[in-house]
């Protein structure tokens, strides 16, 4: 029994002697915490000096030039600033602004400008605290065109499919029908036209409106167009097929002869929008035959040729394609 009061009077001895180790070592972790982070708020807080890399962007541009190739999109700058603002700068610099209205010709498409010259508007930039000693590299070239303009049509891209029986009464119309585009002229001098993006429709049965947008030129290329979006149209109809009878008109008949032709009417089978089915007449129709041509081709025949036609009507055939004759001496 006295053994067992001992071993247990041990135990505790033991457990109160690690519960002040346990709190020393935790009071010497808590020491040396709050010492480095006092020695790195000391460090910080004194002046250092090193470069920092800010992102740029340029206003100002001559409105009759054009960037050609993208200048520098950063610039490095020499700064003294505690270790804190230096720290935080160079984690998360803010874009910089640079006038590029004064900038200095050097030969053909060269151009540069001084960075150094605008030491005053860029540090008014800087957060506080910053100050700039200089700039690592002082100049910035340019790659500048001439700002060339011209009015080139738009071209549509479309893939269109219909419903049976119908078409487009009309070609589609494009609003505007051109545009003006502006850049650099070696590259203006090389386009004819803008595309549009693709313009899409299956089974079509309705007439269509619709608002399109015109394809975008690279970034590269400094291409700038009027708008960005045009205007189609156009009437979908259903069409019929139609048929009518004309009369064969004889050109450079043999001198002194007459001809009989057979037969003396040709039959014309066209395709024509149901709302203008009853406009077509068949003296909107002319067909020749040529005696010389087949006479001078030895044919024993005439040939009908469509001289002219109805504008309301698409896909005429003529039949018969041949044409007996017979000279009357």
């Amino acid at each position: 029994m006295r053994r067992l009061i001992s071993l247990q009077t041990n135990i505790y001895v033991m457990s109160q002697n690690n519960t002040g180790i346990n709190k020393m070592y935790s009071s010497f972790i808590l020491f040396f915490l709050l010492s480095v982070v006092f020695w790195f708020m000391t460090k910080l807080s004194k002046e250092y000096e090193g470069s920092i890399k800010y992102p740029v962007v340029y206003t100002n541009l001559p409105d009759n030039k054009l960037l050609q190739e993208n200048p520098l999109d950063f610039i490095e700058v020499y700064v003294r600033a505690s270790g804190f603002k230096l720290i935080s700068a160079k984690v998360s610099p803010n874009k910089l602004e640079i006038d590029a209205s004064n900038i200095y010709y050097k030969s053909l498409t060269d151009y540069y400008l001084l960075v150094s010259q605008q030491k005053l508007a860029i540090q008014k930039q800087m957060t506080a605290g910053i100050e700039i000693d200089h700039f690592i590299k002082d100049s910035i070239a340019f790659n500048l065109g001439l700002l060339k303009a011209k009015t080139i049509p738009v071209k549509l891209q479309s893939n269109l499919t219909f419903a049976d029986g119908y078409e487009l009464k009309e070609a589609i119309n494009i609003s505007p029908d051109s545009i003006l585009i502006k850049g650099p002229e070696s590259i203006l001098d090389t386009l004819s036209f803008v595309s549009t993006t693709l313009f899409q429709k299956t089974q079509l049965n309705s007439s269509i409106k619709e608002i399109i947008s015109i394809e975008k030129f690279s970034k590269e290329s400094n291409i700038r167009t009027q708008q960005d979006k045009i205007e189609i149209s156009a009437i979908v109809e259903e069409f019929t097929e139609g048929e009518i009878e004309v009369p064969v008109t004889l050109i450079n008949p043999p001198q002194n002869n007459s001809i009989n032709t057979f037969p003396k009417l040709v039959k014309i089978t066209y395709k024509v929008a149901l709302s203008n089915f009853n406009k077509v007449t068949s003296s909107a129709f002319l067909i020749e035959c040529d005696y010389n041509m087949s006479k001078a081709n030895n044919l024993p025949y005439l040939i009908p040729k469509l001289v002219e036609s109805s504008s309301l009507v698409r896909n005429i055939r003529i039949a018969p394609l041949q044409i007996d004759f017979i000279i009357n001496k």
